[in-house]
């Protein structure tokens, strides 16, 4: 039985609030109806950015092709606010591309958004997408969204040469710890880590936080934390602080130790890599890090740098390899063909074909040809994605806002500066949920 796995929180109260009158007597009802002709166009509302959307129209071009049907993508630079203002005022668009899953649990809450249940094979959409991804949009056994791509934060960059030099790529985390040993033994240094982005500084060590209850605890726990089901200040929460605090004051173990890792600006701190005898020897990192490399490094990503997973299988913990990302859910406003043939094409393995050469994208698909990615090293995290284990979305992206992005960060900032313990940040972080 699939269970919702995001969190509605204090902050989206009054999102319920004003999205209940977004269909005329008080909200919708979640049921798809009927499925109408469509009248040949379609309009979609997305976060994607106008210079990341070229492969997203490149393939919306391919679907007009092949079925006549006209598409126009808007991008949004509020979505969040837009999107709301839309549904509340009736004017909702056909499909809407959300950045955040849990959104797309207010809107289905307030019975706005449409169940694809009976608009295309929701079960076959399931076996074919990364593991876990879809449980973010199935609620109460209906699915309300069509992964249409992703990014990877659980992977770890290292510099050319990395295995020349005799290391190995660790498949446990006990293979990483001993890895960070194994380096400082040769003098050199284990990792870079910057957190510093002006008022947004801490989401770097909530990343670290999130992955490492995603092994130490594994997903079903991971639900009930970000859900608020598990307490903040819960134990096992406060030891995986006390399991980041190890990597960061660790002596000789981070570039500038633990105070530099709060004045590093966070696209700065994976440059090191790159030095001729390089600065640290892994850097963990979403894969969008790579726009902040040299622009000689990122005209061939394959040829000078190296990537890994971020291993799991940490003893007593989740056996297997998590991964922790984020994405972009297509979802139903209209029931008409229209809609069902572009959420089809949407749900297919194959598509993004046109995304994936025009470069900066990743597949949801377990089953998209990696060949098609114009750059190998796309191709590569790919494979890592597929083979994953299971997916989880950006715990602090799918918590209250004042705690997402507020106290957690904050309170990561005071732990790792060491004006906290793991247990007193815990604390404030859960008192601020209340």
């Amino acid at each position: 039985m699939h269970v919702r796995r995001w969190q509605i929180g204090a902050a989206t109260v009054g999102l319920l609030a004003v999205t209940g009158c977004g269909v005329p007597g008080g909200g919708g009802s979640n049921d798809a109806g009927e499925t109408k002709k469509g009248d040949g166009s379609l309009q979609i509302l997305g976060a994607v950015p106008e210079g990341e959307a070229v492969g997203l129209n490149a393939a919306l071009k391919t679907f007009t092709k092949e079925t006549g049907i006209k598409v126009t993508y808007t991008p949004s630079t509020d979505f969040t606010t837009e999107i709301r203002t839309k549904v509340n005022g009736n004017d909702a668009p056909d499909i809407a591309l959300f950045p955040q899953p849990g959104l797309v649990g207010d809107l289905t809450e307030s019975g706005d958004t449409l169940p694809l249940d009976d608009l295309i094979d929701v079960d076959k959409l399931d076996d074919t997408m990364i593991p876990g991804l879809m449980d973010s949009v199935e609620i109460d056994d209906k699915t309300y969204g069509v992964p249409v791509r992703v990014s990877m934060k659980s992977l770890v960059w290292t510099p050319k040469g990395f295995e020349q030099s005799g290391y190995k790529v660790p498949k446990t985390w006990d293979e990483l710890m001993k890895l960070q040993d194994q380096i400082i033994a040769k003098g050199q240094t284990p990792w870079c880590l910057g957190a510093e982005a002006g008022a947004d500084t801490g989401w770097v060590f909530t990343d670290w936080v999130e992955e490492i209850v995603l092994r130490q605890e594994g997903p079903e726990f991971y639900d009930k934390w970000v859900s608020h089901e598990v307490p903040f200040n819960d134990p096992k929460i406060v030891k995986a602080i006390e399991t980041l605090g190890d990597i960061v004051n660790k002596p000789k173990n981070v570039r500038g130790g633990a105070d530099g890792t709060l004045s590093e600006p966070f696209g700065e701190s994976p440059l090191p890599l790159f030095d001729k005898k390089p600065g640290c020897e892994m850097h963990r990192q979403a894969n969008f890090i790579t726009t902040f490399f040299p622009d000689d490094v990122k005209k061939d990503l394959a040829g000078n740098v190296g990537v890994f997973a971020l291993p799991g299988d940490m003893e007593g913990g989740y056996e297997g390899t998590p991964v922790l990302g984020a994405g972009d859910m297509a979802t139903a406003f209209t029931n008409d063909t229209d809609v069902v043939k572009l959420m089809e094409f949407f749900a297919s393995p194959d598509f993004g074909t046109e995304w994936a050469q025009a470069g900066g994208w990743l597949s949801p698909s377990a089953e998209f040809d990696n060949s098609n990615y114009s750059d190998p090293m796309f191709g590569e995290i790919a494979t890592l994605l597929q083979d994953a284990d299971t997916f989880r979305f950006d715990g602090s992206d799918l918590m209250p806002a004042q705690v997402g992005a507020g106290t957690f960060w904050s309170e990561m900032n005071a732990y790792v500066g060491g004006e906290k313990s793991a247990e007193e940040a815990a604390d404030a972080i859960e008192e601020s949920w209340r």
